[in-house]
């Protein structure tokens, strides 16, 4: 090309080129980007939840915003990983459940004693209300550099499920090696009901009752059906002594950097989160029991008798929990339930 014009032409065209590629980039590049980790897959509440969090938010924003979704640790590959992406401002949102809260925050497994919910309007009540406000409030006071902004569910109500033990009664569960979270609260009501705590990651538990290491879980039909634990395990005790709450966060650190109207849009897309996995939640149960049942699994219900032996029998948590936490978190826990319970009647709808 030996035509000095043509050749400046040509250069020019060239300089064209990238200056519009570099303009388009810059205009298509949105002006906020928040990434959801959890540890769960997508085939679970969590990931309904963050759908419906991404297609608000993304709505209110539209495109000067980009939410990803990062489930079964493709983001973080451990809690304590997320909880640091979280604090570092690296991530801004995720999902932890009370257990895996009680290492930060020990006083929040006041959430966790065992039959004190009636039913998901109860539990539902009380997550919404005043004491986990609250509660949010003190662990951002602390400087752990976590906003609380939803809870939600993760799997519906936590029961017993066994391998070969069937559970008729509280002397069934002796001896036996339940998983539990590390959360010591959940290790402490196995030992109440005479069996023994064995805290493992979620991810070891389909090995562990295989080996025969465990002899069963404290999670829900959705949970033991979902992961195929039911290659294992036989018998299902349908107590509901645990509401599955998911404590969502951001992080404090990525919220202060949102403006306002990204903040709304932002608690928005939670409000819309809670409601979600909620839904999934319930609406999976009875599937989920029917296919435990048709792979052969037997499925026992506590009666209101048996429930109240049950609750007798761990009574004694409220004690434990007052000698190591403020006393008040059981106090506040209470008053809710009371409210709650006033507003929702046995029977009301939710």
């Amino acid at each position: 090309m030996d035509n000095p014009l043509v050749m400046r032409i040509v250069l020019l065209l060239i300089i064209a080129g990238c200056a519009f590629g570099i303009i388009t980039a810059t205009a298509e590049r949105p002006e906020l980007t928040i990434r959801v980790a959890f540890l769960a897959s997508i085939d679970d509440e969590d990931y309904i939840g963050a759908e419906a969090f991404k297609r608000v938010v993304e709505q209110r924003l539209g495109s000067r915003v980009s939410v990803q979704i990062f489930p079964s640790g493709q983001f973080c590959g451990s809690e304590r990983e997320c909880i640091e992406a979280l604090q570092s401002g690296i991530l801004e949102v995720h999902q932890t459940t009370v257990g895996g809260l009680a290492g930060l925050f020990g006083a929040a497994q006041v959430l966790d004693l065992p039959y004190v919910f009636r039913d998901d309007a109860i539990a539902e009540c009380v997550v919404d209300g005043p004491i986990v406000r609250e509660m949010g409030s003190e662990i951002l006071g602390t400087g752990l550099g976590l906003r609380l902004m939803v809870v939600g569910n993760t799997g519906g109500w936590r029961s017993f499920a066994t391998t070969r033990q069937r559970i008729a009664a509280i002397g069934d569960l002796r001896g036996l090696r339940i998983r539990t979270l590390p959360s010591a609260m959940e290790q402490e009501m196995v030992r109440e009901l005479g069996a023994n705590p064995m805290p493992l990651p979620w991810s070891e538990v389909y090995g562990a009752l295989g080996a025969g290491l465990i002899n069963g879980i404290k999670n829900s039909v959705q949970d033991v059906v979902g992961m195929k634990l039911n290659d294992h395990i036989r018998h299902l005790l349908v107590d509901r002594h645990s509401y599955m709450a998911a404590i969502w966060w951001y992080s404090e650190v990525g919220w202060q950097r949102l403006s306002a109207e990204q903040q709304e849009a932002v608690a928005a897309g939670f409000e819309a989160l809670a409601i979600a996995t909620r839904k999934a939640a319930r609406e999976r149960e009875l599937p989920a029991l029917a296919e435990f049942e048709r792979r052969g699994g037997t499925v026992d219900v506590v009666t209101d008798a048996q429930r109240e032996q049950f609750r007798a029998a761990t009574v004694d948590l409220r004690q434990w929990y007052a000698a190591r936490f403020d006393p008040r978190w059981l106090q506040r826990l209470d008053r809710d339930i009371a409210r709650c319970e006033a507003l929702h009647p046995p029977g009301a709808s939710l």
